[in-house]
């Protein structure tokens, strides 16, 4: 079977793989995949619709006229930036809610496929290497300790100028960690061909230069 010139990074969330996905692919020359804000997109929509997360045939409906696009690092919904918009604890749960629905699931999987066709991408997420790219030539899973993850995730969310605990944010990072692990659709795992690298005490250049090493 023929190896997908893509490179994939899943892991847990507050791991890191935004930041190391984006340097990696301008690195490489590659496109950069940040599929988890394709989910936040889908999840920003269902709100402001007023779409209950529970409702498929309206979470369908939605996805069929729903415009996702990139410009660079911001995403768009129908033309609209919402890149400043999907980064939030409330975005977090919602996108993790939506991510079960086997609709939503359906319709963003082979829009990833679509652009995943010429190759070339850094494909950052939690089902990447397991279901959407399973042939891709180089895969990885990048995991942290809940306690390291939840400190960075409290300097990022304290430097957008919010406000919030320590213990509130581990709490939503083990719960988010519970659902997305035990969700019946894609659940989040390291694909058994991957390279797992933990960067608990690694900085963002020491895990790509394993990344780059491996590859």
């Amino acid at each position: 079977m023929e190896r997908l010139n893509i490179v994939t990074i899943d892991g847990p969330a507050g791991a890191g793989k935004s930041t190391v996905s984006r340097d990696l692919a301008r690195r490489l020359g590659f496109t950069y995949l940040d599929t988890g804000a394709m989910y936040r997109a889908v999840a920003w929509a269902a709100r402001r619709n007023g779409i209950d997360i529970e409702d498929k045939k309206a979470l369908s409906e939605l996805c069929n006229d729903l415009r996702l696009g990139f410009s660079g690092d911001r995403i768009l919904v129908n033309g609209q930036d919402i890149s400043s918009f999907i980064r939030t604890p409330e975005m977090d749960r919602l996108s993790s809610a939506v991510s079960k629905v086997d609709v939503v699931r359906k319709y963003l999987t082979e829009m990833q496929r679509d652009l995943g066709r010429e190759g070339h991408l850094v494909a950052e997420g939690r089902d990447m290497g397991t279901v959407v790219f399973p042939q891709a030539a180089h895969k990885f899973f990048l995991t942290a300790s809940a306690e390291e993850r939840a400190k960075r995730r409290k300097m990022q969310i304290e430097y957008r100028g919010e406000e919030i605990t320590y213990e509130e944010i581990l709490t939503q990072i083990e719960a988010r960690d519970l659902a997305d692990s035990t969700r019946s659709i894609a659940p989040l795992q390291a694909a058994p061909d991957c390279t797992v690298i933990n960067s608990s005490d690694l900085t963002v250049e020491d895990v790509i230069a394993k990344i780059v090493s491996e590859i």
